[in-house]
């Protein structure tokens, strides 16, 4: 695969993904009026922003095949040791068993959404994927080793990504972010900030965006972190304040995003 990553733009959109490290058993609700959004968990949680850089990878790869003029089929094939070095996993055996950990939380994840895909709702519940499939090899020693993983991914991810072209070119180092909320906030800059100058929305309004369950005093908190380490790539970040005010509540704190290469 190439450099360029391709992520679904309602998956940028919207919070449907946890940012937690441990298992999240709660499910993610959203609901603005335009869009409703139901993420409820299966055995091992709710997946997780890190098991996305799946989806992320499967929709690269049948993106690269539609602009060679091939349509690809919901089941696409790739070796997991490409997938562990381009999103910067290593090949460890951990590494292995936790992509394997993925493909569970990926298939037992339940979605329900008003959003359509190729002009279609999905009005039953569905997962990322409908199925998958871990390809052994025998090695010298004796030892079976995963070599290839297969994907089948639900109608509404194919439909999306196939006949919609509901695509937008990512960064291929946000798979270099450390933290979750970089990794969410990078998205959320990537899918509104577009050509204008500056995207700005206030805090509680972001913290609905990114389906987050801390306070947020706490949000706040982590949100600054951020600015001082200035990490999204090519975006920066600043909280701002209503003027005149010493003592900011954190739901009149205002997050403003702007292009890094304009300011």
């Amino acid at each position: 695969m190439g450099q360029t990553l391709r992520g679904d733009r309602a998956l940028m959109e919207f919070p449907f993904f946890s940012l937690a490290k441990r298992p999240r058993h709660t499910p993610i609700t959203y609901d603005d009026g335009r869009v409703m959004i139901r993420v409820s968990p299966g055995e091992r949680g709710i997946a997780t922003i890190w098991d996305k850089d799946i989806l992320i990878y499967v929709t690269s790869l049948m993106n690269e095949q539609l602009e060679r003029g091939i349509e690809p089929g919901r089941t696409i094939q790739f070796a997991a040791v490409d997938f562990l070095r381009v999103a910067g996993r290593g090949t460890s055996g951990k590494s292995y068993e936790q992509l394997k950990d993925a493909l569970f939380r990926l298939r037992s994840t339940t979605i329900t959404t008003s959003i359509a895909s190729a002009g279609e709702e999905e009005e039953r519940g569905f997962g990322w994927i409908e199925a998958w499939r871990i390809v052994k090899r025998m090695r010298k020693d004796g030892n079976r080793v995963m070599e290839a993983i297969e994907v089948t991914l639900s109608d509404w991810m194919y439909r999306a990504i196939v006949k919609e072209r509901r695509v937008l070119a990512m960064d291929s180092k946000y798979f270099e972010l450390t933290m979750a909320m970089e990794r969410r906030l990078y998205e959320l800059v990537r899918k509104h900030l577009g050509n204008q100058q500056t995207w700005m929305i206030s805090l509680p309004r972001l913290a609905e965006k990114i389906g987050t369950q801390m306070e947020l005093k706490k949000l706040k908190a982590e949100l600054v972190e951020i600015c001082r380490r200035d990490s999204l790539i090519h975006y920066q970040m600043n909280l701002e304040a209503p003027p005149g005010i010493v003592r900011v509540p954190p739901r009149r704190v205002q997050v403003v995003f702007s292009h890094r290469d304009r300011v």
